[in-house]
Parts: C-alpha cells; structure tokens; sequence
C-alpha cells in the first residue's frame, strides 16, 4: 500500500515537472517573438524620427549657431561701451520730452482741439445766435445796400505782334517825289473840300477829289504793330456785380473808364531769356504824329474803339498815312475784332476828318502829368463823361456813332458845337460805355523804335479811372480806395516773338497732297518783295519749293503793284477829276507800271520750309483738306501759316479782290 502510493506520488511530481517545463519553453518562444518584432520596427519612418528627434534637433540647432557665426564675421566690431548706449538712450529720452509737436506742422487739415475746454460748455447755457440762419425769414422788400468795394480791372486778351512794312508819307518835301505833291487847285484830298465834299464828281474831296494835301516826302518803313482785344463787355458785368447793390451809385463812376495804358517791349535773347523795358508811349506817339503827312483810313468799325477822355491819348493809336496800300489785318485784332467791310469804311470815311481834331489834341497832352488828374473832371454826379476837349463825341446806344446825326449833332457836333454844348456830349459819351454793342474794345500801337535783327515780344497794363476816387469813405468797404485815381490791370500774357522782316514775305499759295507713299507734298509759295528805296512792292507767285529749301528766289521781275484799295502817290496812280469814286471804296489789286524798262530783284526772305499738310481730297465730296505749311523764320522761330488764311492778304495784290479805303494827307483830311 505504502508502495503504491509512493508510485503515485512520483507520476504525479513527474507530470507536474513536465507541465511546467511546457510553460517555460512556451513563455521563452513568446519572448524570443516580441523580440523580433521590435528589432524590424526601424523600418517605420515616423518612428525614426520618434526615436531620433532629440539628436537631429541638436544637429540643426548647431548647423543655425554655426551659419550665424559665418554671418557676422564680416561685420563691424561694435564698440559702443554700456556707458555710452546708456547716454545716448537719455539724449533720445530728453528730446523726445522737450520737443513740442502740433497737427499743423504734420497736417494743417487737423485741428487740435482742446477738449477740456469744450468739456466745460456744458455747465454753460446754449448761445442761440450759433444756430441762426444766415437769412431772414421775412425779407424785406428792398435788399440791403452794400459798401463799395474795391476793383481789379480784366487784362488785355489775345495781344499779338506784327511786323510791317510799307511807304508812309512824311511831311518834308523832296525832289524824288514833288509829282505827288499835286494838292491844292489841283484837287488835293484836304483843304476846305474835307472828304467827300467835291460832290458826285469830286471823288474823295475837295475841288478835283485828287489825293496829295500839303505834299510830302515817301519814304519805306519797317515796324511792329501791337494789337489785342480789351475786354469791356465781360469788365462791365463786372462793375455790374460789383456796384449793382452799393448803397451810392454813380453813373460816371460805375462803368469802366479806360484812361491809359503801360506798354513794355521785350528784347529775346538768343537763349529765349527776355529782358524788358518800360515804352515812353506818349513821347513815342507825338514823335511819330509831328513827322506824318496826316494819319491813314481807320478801317476798324468806331464801336470798337473805346471812349476817348479830354487830356488823354487814345487806347488805339492812329495809322500812319501808308500810300500804295491800306492796311489789312495787322491793324484789328481777330477773332475778336474784324475789319470793315468795304461798304461800312464808305459810310465811315464821311465822318473821318473830325478825328483830325483829337489828333491835335495829342500835341497838348503833357506826359509829366497825366496820371495825375482828376479821371472824372467835368463829369456831373449823375453822369457824363467829362466829354472830349478834342472833338469826338461818342457812339450812340446802338453802338456806332451817335443816334440822330452820326457823329453830328448828338455826338461830335456840327462845327464848334462840341465846345458849346459840353453835357451833351459828356451825356452822349455815357450812352456809349452804358451799352456797348460790342465785347472787347481795340487795344492798338505802332512801334517804330525797333532794330532790325533783332526779336520783340510786348505785353500791356490797363489804367483805368478808379471808380471810388473822391467818394465819401463812408460809401466804400476801403476808405484809402477814395484817394488813388488809377487802378490798374495785371500785365497780359506777352505776345507772340516778332521780328523785322527781310526784303521779302512769303505766304502760303498751295498745298498739294503727296502723289504716292513716301513723296513729299506739292507746295508753291507767293513772295511779296518791298523796294525801301522807291517804296513800292511786287508779287511773285507760284515759286515750287521742296521741304528744307529757303524761300529766297533770284532775279524775279519788279513790276509795282497796285494794292487793293490803295491811293498811289506817283502820276500814274494820281486820281483826277474824271476818275470820280473810282478808288473811293477801294479799287481792284493789279499791275502798275514804274516806267521805263523791267527792273528785276532779289526776294531774300531767308525763312525755310520745314514741313507741309493738307490738300488731300476729302472722300466724298469735291473738297480737300486745309493746306498748312511750317515756317523756320530767321530767327529761329517756327510759324505755321495756312493757305486760306493768306489768301486774304494774297488777293489784295493779285486783283482777287476789292479793298477798302487808302489814305488821307492834308490839314483837313487827317483821319484817326
């Protein structure tokens, strides 16, 4: 039994034993697997890093500090000390504190207020007057009248710059031209016939309607007439709006005044600099008025010209007495102010040797003077213009001569009435600025005291009667305003650069457009020589010319021509009795001759033909497009003249036309 048991006992230890080794080697595979699966892990990426973060930081932490050593290697060794930084931070610290910095010096739109001053408004009662509209609810019938204030008159507009060139007639008497000196019993224009009184037969005047007066020498001038266009219609709603609600209104004092005027030449430099210099007008305008023949046909309409005040010159001076030719267009100042046409110079030319007075008067003015008179003397406090010690009255409300007579009985007078009946006329002169019938008055000046070779421009001041001289100070806003007695105009813009002529000037004929791609355009020009020594002109037409030639041309024939409108001075130009009005409102331009055989001349204009446009056919119609052609003048000035344009002046030579009136010489036919 014992035994058995003892068997038992064994199996059972033995089997146990065998279990248990069963479970270690089963425990030892287990381990030896997970060994190996984590041995192959390293495949995985996301545990490489996870594994090796630590060191790859490290390697890019020193790779930075390394590229930061590099950097700085080349760069200044800062040798500020602690102490030094330390000063200048308190320097920066105690500027900052001292400065003083307002919103005007960094933004004038911004304004600083002070809000703890606003913040005490409101212990304050609200002020009704800061709330109150600037009219009154119940106007009045009558609007309240307002002080006078003070005015800037308008500066001359559009002044412009010509150079001419023609025969004047002088006074002194030589042997060259004692032939045109044929006045008196002969049928001068002048004497006691003044114009047009020689009746149908008598042509311009006198017994015999010849032109010729007291005689006189010819003699070829070169100078630069200066014209622009004032502008009285718009400087009258100025005076309008100005003085239109004052509390004292008068008539003689709130319509524009024009007295007198600065003139300043400027000579251009070679560089374009210009140097300017004040005219002597006055002394220049009697120098040149004591030497004429008598002075030219104004073809300019009268409602142009401004009023004209006793003791002071006229804004537009008077032409000079050109014989063989009127004046064209140099003498207005278009667009603004035209010519006359032939018929209107008719009508005009019965009143012209009135003006002669006035340019008596001119031989009294004295310069020294003439700003300093009383701009409103003779005129009444409720109008009147003072009239005119020299005998033109003034235009009547329609804006050409006075209303019932022309220039008769209501303006100038019949004889010495405008010396009797003084308020008639300063009344007539008063109508005339009231309501004008045009916009812009001439401005007009010859200047003769220019060199040849040399360059002008020219520019104005306007000086005008001060509207509040001598008014109670109490009527205007400025009491000092009452005691000056001009005020004047800013200059105008200077005119265009003008210079003396050579022997020629060339005009635009035609412009024919290039035939093919590539050829130039066809340009013929006309040239109009001027002889100084027997002051007579001659045409040259159709002269070719190709871009870049000079428009000088040799040899051409000089047969004198017969202006349109012109009274010539030589036999064959004489008109007698028999020819009666022929010339009287301007005859037709042509050939004249000089006698003799053909002389020839050289037309020297030294001016270059830069470029040309136009003359194409318009599609569609029978037109073609404007000619222009540019000009390289001599000196060194470009000019654009259009063919339509000098067609105007061309037909005055050529017969294409008719003109108006020439001239006039002699005591009786001075004309203004």
């Amino acid at each position: 039994m014992c035994a058995k048991n003892i068997d038992k006992e064994a199996k059972a230890a033995e089997k146990a034993a065998a279990k248990a080794a069963a479970q270690e080697a089963k425990a030892a595979k287990a381990k030896t697997k997970t060994k190996a699966k984590r041995k192959n892990a390293g495949a995985n990426e996301f545990n490489f890093f996870f594994l090796h973060g630590e060191k790859i930081g490290i390697a890019a932490a020193v790779g930075i500090f390394g590229m930061m050593l590099a950097g700085g290697a080349g760069l200044e060794e800062f040798t500020l000390t602690p102490e030094q930084i330390t000063e200048a931070a308190n320097k920066a610290e105690k500027h900052i504190d001292e400065s003083e910095v307002t919103p005007q010096e960094y933004d004038e739109a911004l304004v600083n207020y002070d809000y703890g001053e606003y913040a005490k408004l409101i212990k304050s009662a609200v002020t009704v007057n800061a709330y109150e509209t600037p009219n009154r609810w119940e106007q009045s019938l009558f609007p309240d009248k307002n002080k006078r204030p003070s005015v800037k008159p308008l500066p001359v507009e559009n002044l412009r710059a010509v150079a001419c060139v023609g025969a004047i007639m002088y006074k002194e008497l030589t042997a060259n031209n004692a032939a045109a000196a044929m006045g008196g019993a002969a049928g001068g224009m002048g004497g006691a016939g003044a114009m047009g009184a020689g009746g149908p037969g008598g042509g311009m005047g006198g017994a015999g309607g010849m032109m010729g007066g007291t005689g006189g020498e010819t003699k070829g001038r070169q100078w630069i007439a200066v014209t622009g266009s004032i502008p009285i219609r718009k400087q009258q709603a100025a005076y309008g709006d100005l003085f239109g609600n004052a509390q004292y209104l008068d008539d003689a004092r709130d319509q524009p005044r024009y007295l007198y005027y600065e003139l300043e030449r400027g000579e251009v430099a070679p560089n374009g600099d210009v140097a300017w210099s004040k005219v002597d007008v006055l002394r220049a305008i009697k120098k040149e008025n004591n030497q004429w023949n008598g002075v030219g046909s104004e073809q300019v309409g009268f409602s142009y010209h401004a009023p004209t005040f006793a003791s002071y010159p006229p804004m537009a001076m008077s032409c000079p007495p050109m014989a063989n030719k009127p004046f064209g267009e140099e003498i207005a100042n278009l667009p603004n102010i035209p010519l006359n046409s032939s018929e209107q110079i008719e009508v005009q030319s019965a009143e012209l040797e009135r003006w002669n007075k006035l340019q008596e008067a001119m031989n009294q003015i004295d310069e020294s003077t003439l700003l300093d008179r009383d701009p409103f003397e003779g005129a009444s406090a409720t109008g009147g213009a003072g009239g005119m010690d020299s005998g033109m009255g003034g235009m009547g409300p329609s804006g050409g001569m006075a209303a019932s007579g022309g220039m008769g009985a209501n303006g100038m007078g019949a004889g010495n009435d405008w010396l009797v009946n003084r308020e008639a006329v300063a009344k007539q002169m008063l109508n005339a600025q009231t309501v004008a019938s045009v916009d812009y008055y001439l401005f007009r000046y010859f200047d003769f005291e220019v060199e040849e070779g040399k360059t002008y421009q020219y520019r104005v001041k306007l000086l005008l009667a001060n509207p509040n001289y001598g008014v109670e100070e109490r009527f205007v806003e400025d009491p000092t305003a009452t005691e000056q007695k001009i005020i004047a105009s800013d200059f105008s813009e200077p005119s265009n650069p003008a210079a003396l002529g050579r022997s020629a000037r060339v005009f635009a004929q035609s412009v024919e457009a290039p035939a093919r791609p590539g050829a130039e355009p066809r340009v013929r020009l006309a040239s109009i020589y001027f002889e100084q020594e027997s002051a007579t002109e001659s045409l040259a037409q159709d002269l070719s010319m190709r871009l870049g030639q000079v428009a000088n041309f040799k040899g051409k024939p000089h047969e004198p021509v017969n202006v349109a409108g012109a009274l010539q001075t030589g036999m064959g130009g004489m008109m007698g009795a028999a020819s009666g009005m022929a010339q009287q409102s301007g005859g037709r331009g042509g050939r004249g001759g000089r006698g003799g055989g053909k002389a020839t001349v050289d037309h020297v204009s030294d001016a270059c033909l830069v470029d040309a446009v136009g003359g194409a056919k318009i599609s569609g119609a029978e037109l073609r497009s404007p000619g222009k052609i540019m000009i390289l003048e001599p000196n060194g000035y470009l000019q654009i003249r259009e063919v339509k344009e000098d067609a105007r002046e061309l037909g005055r030579y050529d017969g294409s036309q008719g003109g108006g009136m020439g001239m006039g010489t002699g005591a009786a036919g001075m004309m203004m």
